[in-house]
């Protein structure tokens, strides 16, 4: 692996931790039989998808789930926190709770 790709990927994906989720997503994909967007014949499919982000093989709306600065303007709107959903399959006694309750922790 060229150590310095990672270099050219941070151009593209300025945070590590994101590149790092980016390069997992398009290896797997290319794993699962997704074509290459370059010919690198010998690369292994995370070398080959770390370099396929470092050369700009993608568009932005493809790196937008990675880069949070896109992605705030494409996410749904947070759901309401006072809105409760029936648990169960409502012929019994519906019991209503909250849908956002964290469980309580036992120390």
């Amino acid at each position: 692996m060229d150590p310095h790709v990672v270099f050219g990927c941070q151009e593209i994906v300025p945070n590590r931790f994101t590149l790092t989720m980016a390069a997992a997503a398009r290896a797997r994909a290319l794993n699962r039989g997704a074509g290459p967007r370059l010919d690198l014949p010998h690369a292994s499919v995370s070398d080959l998808a770390l370099h396929e982000i470092a050369r700009g093989a993608f568009s932005h709306d493809e790196l937008a789930p990675f880069l949070p600065e896109l992605a705030a303007t494409t996410l749904p709107p947070a759901p309401n926190p006072t809105t409760t959903e029936l648990r169960g399959d409502g012929a019994a006694s519906a019991a209503a709770a909250p849908a956002f309750c964290p469980q309580e922790t036992v120390q």
